[in-house]
């Protein structure tokens, strides 16, 4: 493998599906400009290029049926904000309400979920693109609008048809990409063989690497289990994800003994030879990846097990000698079984992306469509959120009051020409979470001071099929990289967005000096309103902790069950990976919040650790209990008891609780500990949130 393939770092950066769909981007909207420009001259043609921009900006990988409606649905919204403005324009009061409206609409519609960022954006950016078109009167607006709307129709049907004829390649990216971040997780993992980092460190990045997969495994679910029996290659790459989540369930379970076997010393040699057979996996996964998009029979590298062969030699000579506690040589058994494990199932990740009867075999009677996300347009949701208390309410809020006085100080520097940028300085700000509006804010500047000094030398000395082109290369790099390296988007979306104003409006530019200033000016104003009726995120963490309490109860109820339809099974473990992974965002944005807003903070790290040390205790009695199938009484005994003590004390939220009951035994004493572990810091949590 080239060296530059073996760097996690470059193959996320340069490999995926954000390029590809930057790239179709750009190409459809070039297309639409292309044929504006012929049909109605270069001028007159520059409203359907931003119709054709504005209709991308929702344009993210996604089933064809579901990347329709949010296309037209986004477009409508983003219609129904540029005829508003325009037809608002010539009073500079009824030009800032419309603004404001606008944008507490803009806010509200993120009240359908994450997946709706792009609605709202649409809205807000487009109305901002109309805003630097040349003032014209009522007919020529409507005109403006009509071949506005057209650029975006069009665009809309190019990039319909492009999905149609890329969804084979899109899926496969999306199927290499979960490869990939399973790879970031098992390199995550592999660091608790090191003694030198500190544990709770290691926690901490092995949980934040948990929710960036559970994130990319939740888009792959949007993508791959659409029809996907429809035919054998979609069968094996949907087959792929509960592969992944197989390996990933046993590499959980690893984890069970792993913090222990760290404080034995006759285990040091052991420790390195599990971390280089776990990096080894991890670049195993990386090279099945490329192979997934190269190779119609990908396969796993020569001598791929090793490293696994060299660490089971080690634990084979540890378990036979007596340098090790019976309890510690039971830990390495018990360790190295489940990594081998992890090892088998990367070995069926291979044949199953290769082979139909396997890829069947791994999916057998289960109905995939229980597991792919769905997306409501129901207002009836947005209702829900007139309220307030609501978060999305008190954003809206926000984010009308930023651009209205975004609006107004536009007005007292001089019009539109500075309207345009801080305007579109705040849209791209303003996040509902104070952490998220600092992160961006930072990004934007540094990205809007290199976007500035690029598009000051093209728009200075390129001719203007050049610049055209340069638009298109930027907008590839804006929409490619929005949802991955926001300061390198900022960049792109700087020079794209200063090369289109030039272009619809030569007489407004600016120089970089004074875009750079109005770049300052926005972010102060979003940083400044971020801080105007806020929801601190300590308001809504209590909640996300309580349903990680209720979905590690859920998880054990079916994992302790022999007989739990594996669906079941599935279901639930997916369910409790969100819940960890929403609970370590929350801590995230918590985390970029002020320091008298930070309210159990370090608590809730700590009932993450625990949590994650409980789910891993599960995964791995749910692996013993399939092993021994149905020839171990004591297994299935152990397990009942387990689920119905974790049922009763979890219910009750008690870390103490009453004297043992019959049975009580017989449940694990490292589940038990971890149980209770979780339980103290629940209860730790829920004291230091409460704190006024």
């Amino acid at each position: 493998m080239r060296n530059w393939l073996r760097s996690p770092t470059l193959l996320k950066l340069f490999v995926g599906q954000h390029i590809l769909n930057g790239m179709s981007v750009a190409v459809a909207v070039m297309a639409v400009a292309a044929a504006a420009s012929a049909s109605l001259g270069f001028a007159a043609g520059q409203p359907a290029t931003l119709g054709a921009i504005s209709a991308s900006i929702s344009d993210f990988p996604a089933p064809w049926r579901v990347k329709a409606r949010a296309l037209l649905v986004g477009f409508a919204l983003a219609l129904a904000s540029t005829s508003a403005i325009q037809f608002a324009g010539g009073s500079a009061p009824a030009e800032i309400a419309t603004i404001g409206a606008i944008a507490f609409c803009a806010g509200m519609v993120t009240g359908f979920g994450r997946w709706a960022l792009s609605l709202s954006a649409q809205m807000l950016v487009s109305m901002v693109f109309v805003m630097g078109l040349p003032e014209v009167g009522a007919a020529r607006a409507l005109g403006n609008e009509a071949i506005f709307a057209a650029g975006g129709l069009a665009y809309i049907g190019l990039a319909l048809i492009a999905t149609r004829l890329g969804g084979a390649s899109e899926r496969r990216l999306m199927a290499s990409e979960c490869f990939r971040e399973l790879a970031a997780y098992l390199r995550a993992v592999a660091r608790f063989t090191d003694p030198q980092i500190d544990v709770t460190e290691v926690y901490g990045a092995a949980i934040r690497q948990q929710a960036a997969l559970a994130e990319q495994l939740q888009a792959a679910r949007a993508l791959l289990l659409d029809n996907a029996r429809a035919s054998a290659e979609r069968v094996r790459l949907a087959a792929t994800i509960g592969i992944l989540l197989d390996v990933f369930d046993a590499l959980v379970a690893a984890q069970s003994e792993l913090t222990r076997l760290r404080g034995v010393a006759a285990a040091r040699t052991l420790m390195a030879r599990i971390g280089v057979a776990m990096r080894a996996g991890a670049l195993d996964l990386q090279h099945l990846s490329l192979e997934l998009l190269t190779n119609p029979k990908p396969g796993l590298p020569p001598g791929h097990a090793v490293a696994t062969d060299a660490m089971r030699r080690e634990a084979a000579r540890l378990f036979a000698g007596e340098e090790a506690s019976p309890a510690e040589r039971a830990a390495v058994e018990a360790t190295t079984q489940r990594l081998v494990a992890v090892r088998q199932q990367i070995r069926r990740l291979e044949r199953a992306v290769g082979d139909d009867a396997v890829a069947q075999a791994a999916i057998g009677e289960i109905d995939l469509s229980a597991f792919a996300p769905r997306r409501s347009y129901d207002p009836r949701l947005l209702g829900a959120q007139l309220s307030a208390d609501s978060p999305v309410f008190r954003y809206a809020a926000r984010l009308a009051a930023a651009m209205m006085a975004g609006a107004i100080v536009a007005v007292s520097l001089g019009g539109a020409g500075h309207g345009n940028w801080v305007l579109l300085t705040i849209a791209v700000i303003m996040r509902a979470s104070y952490g998220w509006t600092r992160q961006r804010r930072d990004d934007r500047i540094v990205g809007t001071l290199v976007g500035c000094v690029v598009a000051a030398v093209a728009v200075a000395y390129a001719p203007v099929g050049a610049l055209v082109a340069v638009q298109g290369l930027a907008l590839a790099v804006t929409h490619g990289f929005i949802r991955s390296n926001y300061r390198l988007a900022s960049a792109g979306a700087s020079v794209m967005a200063l090369v289109s104003l030039h272009l619809i409006n030569p007489a407004e530019s600016a120089s970089v000096l004074v875009r750079l200033a109005d770049t300052l000016v926005g972010a102060a104003i979003a940083h400044l309103f971020s801080h105007l009726w806020p929801r601190w995120e300590f308001a809504e963490a209590p909640r996300l902790a309580a349903r990680l309490i209720a979905q590690v109860a859920a998880f054990a109820a079916v994992a302790l069950r022999r007989e739990a339809p594996e669906q079941d099974y599935r279901l639930a473990r997916k369910d409790v990976i969100e819940a960890i992974a929403a609970l370590s965002d929350s801590a995230a944005r918590m985390g970029g919040e002020p320091r008298a807003a930070q309210r159990g903070l370090e608590e809730m790290a700590a009932m993450l650790i625990a949590a994650h040390a409980v789910v891993a205790h599960l995964s791995a009695m749910r692996l013993a209990l399939r092993a021994a199938g149905g020839d171990s009484d004591e297994a299935e005994a152990e397990a009942k008891a387990a689920r119905v003590w974790i049922a009763r004390r979890l219910a009750a939220n008690a870390d103490a609780g009453p004297a043992s009951e019959d049975g009580d035994d017989l449940v694990p004493t490292p589940l038990k500990n971890a149980t209770l572990a979780l339980l103290a810091t629940a209860k730790e949590y829920r004291r230091a949130a409460a704190l006024a």
